[in-house]
C-alpha cells in the first residue's frame, strides 16, 4: 500500500509539473500566472513529502519535511491571487498590498528553519516507519496553527471572489469558477483531515489530493476555455466601457440613493464622484422625480433636464437589477442625450408636412390652370406644351405622395406577414391598372417574413416600374419566391421584366445609399424600396442579366 502512495506522490509531483509550465505558456490570461505558480508549488510539495520518505536518516528526512513545509506557505497565497487576478480585482492590489500579503510566508519560512531554538512551528520531531519508509512526527506550535489560519483566510476571500462570479456570470464562467473552486476544495479537505487526525499520523495527503485538482483544472482548461477568456478581463471592460461612455449612468438601490455611476454621470450632476455616492438621485436631479420609482421591468422615458446653461432632453433608460435570487437590488439609470435627434426629428416632421401639403395644393392649381388653358388654346403646338405641363405636375404630385408613404412606412413596426398575400395584392394593383402586362408569380410564395404593410407598397412600386419603362408591346414580368439555399433566414424574391433595364448609374447609387454631386437617382421610387426593405432589416441588389432587370429582394423569414 505505502509503494502506491508514494508512486502517487512522485505521480502528483511530475503531473503537477508539467500542468503548471503548460499554464505558464497562457501567462498572458488573467490568473493564469499565479495558477503556475500555485500548480508548481504543490508539484514542488509532492516532491519532498517523497524524497522524505525515502530513509535519508533523520538528518535527511527532517530537511526535506522543513522544506515541503516551507514550500506550503506559498500555496495559498498563489490561490488567493489566481482568485484575484482571474476575477479582476488585481486591480485593487497594490505592491503594498502584495509585500504585506508575503510578510507571513517569510516570517513562517523563518520560523521552519530555527524551529529547533524555539519549537512556535513544531516540537519533539521523531521518526516514524511506513513500512519500508519513514516520516515525521511531531507536536505542532503556535507559529504552525497561525500559519494554517492565515492560510485557510487567503482561500476564503479567494473562494468567496469565485463564488460572486458564480452567481453573477454566464454558464460559461460559471463553470470556469467552479473548477478553480474545486482545485481548491479537494486539497483543503484531505488538509484538514491531517489536522484533524483523520489520516495516518505523518502522513499529509494534501499533496497527493493535488493530482484531482490537477485534473480539474486540466478539463476546464481543454473544456472551458480556462486559459483563453477569463473572468476578470470581462468584468475590468465591462466597468472601461461604462466609464468611457458619454452617456451618463448610475446605479441606484431600491431606495433611489446612488451607488456608483460613470464620470458622465457625475458631469451631469455637477459634483463629485464621492459628492454623488449615497445621494438620491431625485435630489440630484429633479426632473427625474417621474421615473421613479419605476416597475420592475425596463422602461424609458424622455426627460428634459437643464446642463451648462441649456435645456437637453434625455432619453432615460431604467433597468432593474436582479440579484442572483431573483429579487430586485437596485436599478441602472441611463440617460442619452437626444436633444438633436429630437430637434432634427421635428424639423424633418415639420418641413415634411409643410412642403407636401404645400406641393399638393400648389400642384393642383397649376394643374387646374393648366386645364383651362388647354381648353382656350387652339394650336397644336400649344396643346402639346400644357400637356407636358399637366404630366409635369402629376409627376411631382406622385413624389409627394411616395414621401408620405416613406415617412408613413417608418412608422410600422415590424410583425409577421404573410409573403404570398402581400405580392397578390401588388399584382393584382398593377394589372387592373396596366391590363396589357403579364405578371406570373412562381416558386413558394407562401412564405412568412418579417415586416409590414408598407412592403406591399415597395413590390407594387417595383411592378409598376418594371410594366412602366418597358418598351416591348406586351410587358412581361416574374416575380419568383424561394427560401434562400445558403440560409434558411431569408426568403428571396426576384422580380425579373423583358424591359430595356435600370442604367448603371441609378443601380450603383441604390447600392451604395448615398448619391453624390456627379452620381444621383432621377426618381424617388427605387429609394422608397430601399429604404422600406432596409426598414424590416432586408436587403435591395440588382442581378446581372442578358435583358431586362432582376431586382433580388431578400427578407427576413419569420417561419
Amino acid at each position: 500500500m505505502w509503494r502506491i502512495y508514494l508512486a502517487l506522490v512522485f505521480f502528483a509531483a511530475v503531473f503537477g509539473t508539467a500542468l503548471a509550465l503548460y499554464t505558464l505558456l497562457h501567462r498572458e490570461t488573467p490568473g493564469a500566472g499565479p495558477l503556475a505558480l500555485m500548480l508548481l508549488g504543490a508539484a514542488m510539495w509532492s516532491t519532498t513529502d517523497g524524497l522524505s520518505m525515502a530513509n535519508l536518516g533523520a538528518s535527511g528526512t527532517l530537511f526535506w519535511a522543513k522544506l515541503g513545509l516551507a514550500i506550503t506557505a506559498v500555496v495559498p497565497l498563489a490561490w488567493f491571487l489566481t482568485a484575484v487576478e482571474y476575477t479582476g480585482y488585481d486591480r485593487s492590489i497594490t505592491s503594498r498590498h502584495l509585500l504585506g500579503l508575503l510578510v507571513e510566508p517569510i516570517a513562517f519560512s523563518g520560523l521552519i528553519w530555527t524551529t529547533g531554538s524555539h519549537d512556535l512551528v513544531w516540537s519533539n520531531p521523531q521518526l516514524a516507519s511506513l513500512g519500508p519508509y519513514t516520516t515525521i512526527t511531531a507536536t505542532r506550535g503556535l507559529a504552525y496553527w497561525g500559519h494554517v489560519v492565515y492560510s485557510y483566510a487567503l482561500i476564503a476571500l479567494g473562494a468567496l471572489l469565485l463564488v460572486r462570479v458564480i452567481l453573477r456570470a454566464n454558464d460559461l464562467y460559471r463553470a470556469q469558477s467552479t473548477a478553480l473552486l474545486l482545485a481548491i476544495v479537494i486539497p483543503l479537505v484531505a488538509n484538514t483531515a491531517l489536522l484533524f487526525g483523520i489520516t495516518p499520523a505523518g502522513i499529509d495527503v494534501t499533496s497527493v489530493a493535488f493530482v484531482a485538482s490537477g485534473a480539474v483544472v486540466t478539463v476546464a482548461i481543454f473544456r472551458r476555455q480556462l486559459l483563453s477568456v477569463a473572468a476578470g478581463t470581462r468584468e475590468i471592460g465591462r466597468d472601461e466601457l461604462v466609464d468611457q461612455l458619454y452617456d451618463p449612468v448610475f446605479i441606484v438601490d431600491n431606495n433611489g440613493v446612488v451607488n456608483d455611476c460613470n464620470p458622465a454621470g457625475t458631469d451631469l450632476v455637477g459634483t463629485s464622484f464621492d459628492n454623488t455616492v449615497g445621494e438620491s438621485l431625485v435630489d440630484l436631479l429633479p426632473d427625474l422625480n417621474a421615473v421613479f420609482p419605476t416597475e420592475n421591468t425596463s422602461d424609458h422615458h424622455a426627460v428634459t433636464i437643464e446642463h451648462n446653461g441649456s435645456v437637453r432632453t434625455y432619453d432615460c433608460r431604467t433597468t432593474p437589477l436582479d440579484s442572483p435570487f431573483g429579487e430586485r437590488s437596485g436599478t441602472i439609470v441611463s440617460l442619452r442625450d437626444v436633444t438633436e435627434q429630437t430637434r432634427r426629428e421635428q424639423q424633418l416632421d415639420v418641413l415634411n408636412r409643410l412642403l407636401r401639403h404645400n406641393i399638393r395644393n400648389e400642384m393642383n392649381v397649376i394643374r387646374g390652370q393648366a386645364e383651362l388653358l388647354g381648353e382656350a388654346v387652339e394650336t397644336n403646338a400649344l396643346e402639346s406644351r400644357v400637356e407636358r405641363i399637366v404630366e409635369t405636375v402629376d409627376t411631382v404630385t406622385e413624389r409627394s405622395d411616395k414621401v408620405g408613404t416613406l415617412t408613413r412606412a417608418f412608422d410600422d413596426d415590424p410583425t409577421s406577414i404573410d409573403l404570398g398575400v402581400i405580392l397578390r395584392d401588388a399584382i393584382g394593383s398593377v394589372t387592373t391598372e396596366y391590363p396589357a402586362a403579364t405578371i406570373d408569380l412562381e416558386g413558394d410564395p407562401n412564405q412568412r417574413v418579417k415586416g409590414a404593410a408598407s412592403l406591399g407598397v415597395a413590390f407594387e412600386e417595383l411592378l409598376t416600374n418594371a410594366v412602366e419603362h418597358n418598351d416591348s408591346d406586351q410587358p412581361q414580368v416574374t416575380v419568383t419566391v424561394a427560401a434562400d439555399p445558403e440560409t434558411t433566414a431569408d426568403v428571396t424574391v426576384r422580380i425579373s421584366d423583358n424591359g430595356p433595364g435600370i442604367d448603371r448609374q441609378e443601380r450603383a447609387v441604390i447600392e451604395r445609399g448615398q448619391e453624390t454631386a456627379l452620381e444621383h437617382g432621377s426618381g424617388i421610387g427605387l429609394w422608397l424600396v430601399a429604404w422600406i426593405v432596409r426598414t424590416y432589416g432586408g436587403t435591395m441588389s440588382f442581378a446581372d442579366a442578358e435583358g431586362g432587370t432582376t431586382v433580388v429582394i431578400q427578407l427576413p423569414s419569420d417561419a
